[in-house]
């Protein structure tokens, strides 16, 4: 099976996570950490797969409610 997406998380000498971001590729290189010199860094890539058995899907939508968002992420 092949990942729909690749979540990129750094993290610090701790475990403690500095920052993410979802690829929709798999990152092959670390070129654009301009500090490699510099720094150590911790990286860890995660292949991500789609679940349909969870995905929620709504149909016939006419305008925007942004209620249904909220909800859904617990109000990010």
């Amino acid at each position: 099976m092949i990942p729909d997406a690749w979540l990129v998380e750094e993290l610090d000498s701790n475990g403690q996570l500095v920052w993410k971001m979802i690829a929709f590729f798999e990152p092959t290189e670390l070129s654009w950490f301009k500090d490699l010199k510099t720094q150590k860094h911790n990286v860890t890539i995660t292949p991500l797969y789609k679940n349909e058995k969870e995905s929620k899907h709504y149909d016939g939508i006419k305008k925007y409610d942004s209620k249904k968002l909220v909800e859904a992420n617990m109000g990010l």
